[in-house]
């Protein structure tokens, strides 16, 4: 079994981008990418023996805040932490998923569209693998937050009635919750999540290119990045470039409307 580990980012109002992203395992692999994780803690936090949860944001805030999670940790031990996460991430066995929004191009709630689109390629790329003699099922643990009760509805539909692009055939259940102070699989989320944010909200790409290798591919096409907003057409992102270079039925032209054929 894969597990997807699932969270979003750019939930604030003020933010242009909207980006629901996740980390795919193979079960036996999460253990060890759990274990690196941890390692960390021992590195910068040593003889907490409880887990402290990382989480971007409040790494990269002001130190000193009353509400600061990492009192005891400066501002440059702070951006080695970030930095040694995202190579973690790099270094693993790991298949991430991202849909970055432009929110005023969505039709819709955001995180259904992105987790609808997230869903699609997770399924697909377990039939790639049952294609390739590796019959493997999937299974999606969610961040709890405020869209639970969305997505749980949204979830049931797509097991009911398929989604958008056709049906699901190889996920074992519909999504569970937890607290991503829980599970470390979910803060690796928080983290690509935060990553793809940054490059499209702000450009910010130091973060984004350490994570960019283990975005789902197959064959020379991105499957793992979607970029979803108004200038499809010209942008020359990775996950844009990805969607224009794949071959098309003769006569066919690219959409110029809000996408409703999929990324593949």
């Amino acid at each position: 079994m894969h597990i997807l580990y699932l969270d979003e980012s750019g939930t604030h109002s003020d933010a242009r981008y909207f980006v629901v992203a996740g980390v795919v395992l193979f079960e036996a692999d999460t253990y060890y990418l759990a274990q690196d994780m941890d390692g960390l803690q021992a590195k910068y936090f040593p003889g907490f023996a409880e887990p402290i949860a990382f989480h971007v944001s409040p790494l990269r805030g002001a130190h000193g805040q009353s509400n600061d999670p990492y009192p005891s940790l400066e501002p440059a031990r702070r951006k080695q932490l970030i930095t040694e996460v995202y190579q973690v991430i790099a270094k693993s066995h790991a298949r991430t998923f991202a849909v970055a929004m432009e929110k005023s191009y969505i039709m819709g709630d955001c995180y259904d569209r992105g987790f609808e689109e997230i869903v699609n390629r997770f399924d697909r790329m377990l039939a790639r693998f049952a294609r390739d003699g590796n019959p493997q099922r999937g299974l999606i643990v969610a961040a709890e937050s405020s869209y639970r009760e969305n997505l749980e509805t949204l979830a049931r539909k797509i097991a009911r009635d398929g989604h958008r692009w056709g049906r699901t055939r190889n996920l074992a259940d519909i999504p569970y919750f937890a607290p991503a102070a829980n599970t470390r699989l979910l803060q690796v989320a928080d983290f690509v999540a935060n990553a793809v944010f940054g490059r499209y909200e702000k450009g910010y790409s130091r973060d984004f290119d350490l994570v960019m290798p283990r975005f789902d591919q197959d064959g020379g096409d991105l499957h793992g990045l979607v970029h979803l907003h108004s200038s499809r057409l010209d942008c020359f992102c990775p996950a844009c470039m990805s969607w224009r270079a794949r071959p098309r039925t003769a006569g066919a032209r690219l959409p110029e409307g809000p996408p409703n054929e999929g990324s593949d």
